[in-house]
């Protein structure tokens, strides 16, 4: 078995970076969006906000590595970061992408003794951290909350069994049209000037790689790629150097959901 190299963890730095500030307006305005305190009030949030404190990282820092002893959950308030794993072989697969109001990180309590992924970030992050025995008070405390959790746990195992279905039954071109659905919808902005017509389209500002889309499609980069240049070609997408556009939503919506038909692409599907 080959070794996983051990990763340099960054020091953390006690406040967040500039031009950034975790204002308590910001502090409490996150933690409302994330799923676990949704149904808190506002002096519930507020002691969550109590018990949670802001720490950053500069574009590349790793804020915890895998195989690390789990002790730590981690909402993110400001900035993008990604999760991946790696794997025995030396490669590397993204498992997620995070934006301000998703979490990261574990705790006993959800069942994690350690990190099952590295959490890097992708340009300047802050995040509010909240250790293992103050969210368990907070459990105490707040039943919604540990409601919350236990749908939390039931959607992860939900997840996979989705996850193993899709890689079995549907295309590459299916996958890779879904992927880029649900990150347009957490990442995209809406632009124009897209083109030679200057069209309309969802921008995607993230250094995503073939590499990485192959990772959270369970496929491979070169399969990603042909895909991504077939979509190019047919005007659902165009993309760049650290950028991704979406010009036909419905489209590719079409695609990701109902590829049986090949005359959406007006070619022979890929497989």
């Amino acid at each position: 078995m080959t070794a996983i190299p051990e990763r340099r963890r960054t020091p953390l730095r006690p406040t967040c970076s500039q031009p950034h500030a975790c204002s308590i307006e910001v502090r409490l305005a996150v933690l409302q969006r994330t799923p676990f305190f949704a149904d808190l009030d506002s002096a519930g949030i507020a002691e969550v906000n109590r018990r949670a404190i802001s720490l950053s990282w500069g574009a590349g820092d790793a804020v915890y590595s895998e195989g690390e002893r789990a002790g730590y959950l981690y909402v993110v308030a400001h900035g993008r970061a990604k999760a991946y794993r790696d794997t025995e072989d030396g490669k590397t697969i993204v498992v997620d992408l995070l934006a301000p109001g998703d979490f990261a990180g574990g705790v006993d309590t959800l069942g994690t003794p350690r990190y099952g992924e590295t959490v890097e970030a992708i340009d300047t992050l802050c995040a509010l951290r909240i250790g293992a025995e103050d969210f368990r008070e907070i459990l105490i405390r707040y039943p919604q909350v540990a409601l919350r959790v236990v749908d939390y746990l039931t959607g992860l195992l939900d997840d996979a069994r989705t996850t193993v279905t899709h890689q079995a039954t549907r295309t590459v071109t299916e996958r890779v049209a879904g992927t880029l659905l649900r990150i347009a919808d957490k990442f995209g902005e809406a632009r124009l000037g897209f083109g030679d017509s200057g069209s309309a389209g969802t921008l995607l500002e993230l250094p995503l790689t073939r590499a990485d889309l192959a990772g959270m499609t369970g496929s491979t980069a070169e399969s990603v790629s042909r895909v991504m240049s077939r979509l190019r070609r047919e005007g659902i997408i165009d993309s760049g150097r650290r950028w991704t556009a979406v010009l036909d939503r419905e489209r590719l919506a079409a695609i990701a959901g109902h590829a049986e038909h090949p005359q959406l692409f007006g070619q022979p599907r890929l497989p």
